[in-house]
């Protein structure tokens, strides 16, 4: 995905780097490289566009893993911060409040700068997977341990995984900060055990709502 890219300290007024709308710094948050390229969620809304030019192109499988492997690595090496308006939050698992001062400070975030694309290769192989149906052939694969229940996401053995205890989920629920019913009863004893995508999500509108997600 390109981005509109602009120094720290210029114009208070931008692009989101994730959706390209119009940003008001002040209304925004500023993340880090890691912060994006650690989201499953981020990295199928970079791929969707992708899939379009891939079939207008009508590319080979060498080719496509050629797109994939050149994405990787041209996002995992943005050395400045990203702009994210605040639907796009919900992308992305960060210290919001922190996020949201350096947006208006313009300061960078702890650990700005490219990090190494063999640390987030599991997230955006899974966006692959979600997006075009298939694992990414140049990718060794993960073993899948467990699903999400709330939207039965697989969950590979690396990934992030969060639990909601019963009582938390249905503070969740009644504030309607959860879209529909889980897809699968409460577990025994943890609760709800929920995906990337889905915490991200829960956490910005937890936060926008004034709820703590603890």
């Amino acid at each position: 995905m390109s981005r509109n890219r602009e120094s720290v300290g210029a114009a208070r007024t931008g692009v989101c780097d994730c959706c390209n709308a119009r940003l008001n710094h002040q209304a925004g948050y500023s993340l880090s490289t890691r912060d994006v390229v650690l989201s499953e969620a981020y990295w199928r809304t970079a791929l969707k566009p992708t899939k379009s030019l891939v079939n207008s192109l009508s590319l080979d499988d060498v080719q496509l893993l050629q797109v994939f492997q050149e994405l990787l690595h041209t996002t995992a090496g943005e050395q400045s911060p990203w702009s994210i308006c605040e639907d796009c939050s919900e992308l992305f698992i960060f210290d919001r409040d922190a996020a949201r001062t350096h947006a208006v400070q313009s300061t960078r975030p702890a650990g700005s700068g490219r990090v190494d694309p063999s640390g987030c290769v599991l997230f955006a192989a899974a966006a692959w997977e979600h997006v075009f149906g298939r694992w990414p052939a140049n990718v060794t694969p993960e073993a899948v341990m467990d699903a999400c229940d709330l939207c039965r996401k697989k969950m590979y053995s690396s990934e992030f995984t969060f639990i909601v205890p019963q009582e938390r989920m249905g503070h969740f629920r009644s504030h309607g900060l959860v879209d529909g019913d889980p897809v699968s009863p409460p577990r025994p004893d943890d609760g709800w055990v929920i995906c990337q995508p889905c915490a991200a999500r829960l956490f910005a509108r937890a936060h926008r709502a004034g709820h703590g997600t603890a």
